[in-house]
């Protein structure tokens, strides 16, 4: 079992010119000020994350291209040996596309659907459009973009022509599950089904780790799966430590330069090792913490999980090249 964190997600922004039915970024945005991360906070950070062990780091929001400093972030991750992530609804991708080149390890293009209408009623008017500019630039600039589709019941039947797009452009769809963290339903067990007939279609990723713990109920607190505690350091634009995670936070612990520190003391590790057995943490789904705690233990999602990335890295760095 792991001990050390393997991935940061860092909050650069809670801005979001979207308004994605299934999100609740804009309205915390609303009542939080001084939205955006510092570059000097993140700067000093950085080298901080990836002496407690993080390999990845996420950057994310809001919407992280409406941050005018990514560029440099992306440098300075990549400078000291970070792999990056971030994930664009591509409304601003387009004017910026050349400064993040070769920056984003791992690029990912929100789409929901290739029915224009059925995506934009999902997330906002000129969505799609915007993705399909995108993909176009980013391929002419030599990056190979994934494709998020997050699935709800509204629209789990799109994969059909989601997985025929992405296998003629030779691009990876993320198949990521709607999770509930607030007032909304969970993905049911019927559109579960139904993705799951495309488990093994080229260019098609799901986690199956992910999948077997919706079916099960999600998180048991008595016996927790999720070890966000352990894989993952969440960091807001506020420069604090949030714990356990962003969806449930119950502590913000300002950094002050001493992120390291803050992280190994005593009591922020009691409070880590709760993760997974609070009350709210029951059923919990939330895969942006489950996807990197499946490692932290070798079990039966380990496997599943472990195989799942092994076809994604099959599919994206094999097969796309014939």
């Amino acid at each position: 079992m792991k001990n050390k964190p393997i991935l940061a997600h860092y909050y650069i922004t809670y801005r979001c010119n979207a308004r994605c039915v299934y999100c609740d970024i804009p309205g915390k945005s609303r009542r939080r000020q001084n939205r955006d991360a510092r570059l000097e906070h993140v700067l000093e950070n950085l080298p901080q994350l990836r002496s407690l062990g993080v390999r990845f780091v996420d950057f994310t929001g809001g919407e992280p291209l409406l941050h005018p400093d990514l560029p440099d972030m992306l440098r300075a991750a990549k400078k000291i040996g970070l792999r990056t992530t971030v994930t664009t609804n591509c409304a601003f991708y387009p004017q910026r596309a050349k400064e993040l080149r070769g920056l984003v390890d791992l690029l990912h293009f929100s789409l929901d659907s290739t029915n224009e209408q059925e995506n934009d009623t999902l997330r906002g008017k000129g969505s799609f459009r915007d993705v399909m500019r995108s993909i176009e630039i980013a391929k002419k600039l030599g990056e190979r973009p994934d494709l998020l589709f997050t699935v709800t019941d509204a629209n789990y039947r799109a994969i059909d022509e989601l997985s025929r797009f992405a296998r003629k452009e030779k691009l990876m769809l993320i198949v990521n599950p709607f999770f509930a963290y607030a007032r909304q339903n969970p993905i049911t067990l019927n559109a579960l089904n139904y993705l799951e007939q495309f488990f093994g279609a080229p260019f098609v990723y799901f986690n199956r780790a992910f999948h077997r713990l919706i079916r099960v109920g999600g998180n048991d607190r008595l016996r927790p799966r999720c070890r966000v505690g352990a894989a993952v350091v969440v960091v807001s634009p506020q420069n604090e430590i949030l714990l356990p995670c962003y969806h449930r936070v119950q502590r913000r612990i300002p950094i002050c330069g001493n992120l390291k520190e803050l992280w190994l003391s005593p009591r922020t590790q009691n409070y880590r090792r709760k993760s997974g057995s609070f009350s709210f943490c029951q059923g919990c789904t939330i895969n942006c913490y489950f996807d990197p705690s499946f490692l932290y233990e070798m079990d039966a999602y380990f496997w599943l999980s472990l195989f799942s990335k092994m076809r994604y890295g099959f599919d994206k760095y094999v097969r796309a090249l014939f």
